[in-house]
């Protein structure tokens, strides 16, 4: 189908406009990361483990594999480059290597917060800007896609584990993880 007959209803629209939402949204952290020290400094690959820190506490090169999605190579190459600037420790077992742990240093908990902190206030400016009724149809719709999306039990936990905050009783995935667990219950 050409673009210039797309339909606002078609389901590439919708792809396309999603596409630009996560990007805006993306583009917002990185600029929220590199605002105070510099896109040199500190890379979105290199905030991302920070971060899985911050929300997850000490770590083994393993989980932050998984959770970020990336080989045990390119976890240690990044946990390396956080400990070089600071930012980051390891404690290493003295008998096993590959239990080593990992952990955020309080320059790097600062560094996080400190970006989160200037994105949350860039998402409020956006949403605030919002009307009311608008507000509420963006996340039901936000809630809406992800109940569909997050079908599939390791796409709820993939999300679980990228979130890292404790659930709270809203919280979207969390309540598709309780319908799951009544729906097996049931059965």
């Amino acid at each position: 189908m050409e673009r210039s007959q797309l339909s606002r209803d078609s389901a590439e629209y919708v792809e396309i406009i999603a596409e630009v939402f996560v990007e805006t949204v993306r583009k917002a952290a990185v600029d929220a990361m590199c605002s105070e020290y510099g896109k040199e400094d500190i890379t979105p690959a290199l905030m991302e483990c920070l971060q899985y820190l911050y929300l997850h506490g000490p770590s083994s090169i393993r989980d932050i594999a998984s959770g970020l999605e990336v080989t045990l190579s390119a976890a240690s190459q990044l946990v390396d480059r956080l400990v070089k600037k600071g930012l980051a420790s390891r404690r290493e077992n003295e008998k096993d290597r590959r239990l080593t742990m990992v952990e955020i240093s309080d320059a790097g908990a600062d560094r996080v917060s400190r970006m989160r902190e200037r994105r949350y206030k860039w998402f409020e400016s956006m949403i605030n800007a919002m009307p009311e009724g608008k507000r509420r149809s963006f996340l039901d719709g936000l809630e809406g896609f992800l109940k569909v999306a997050l079908t599939a039990e390791k796409n709820i936990d993939r999300a679980c584990v990228r979130c890292g905050i404790q659930h709270m009783p809203f919280c979207v995935i969390d309540k598709i993880k309780r319908e799951r667990a009544e729906e097996g219950a049931v059965k």
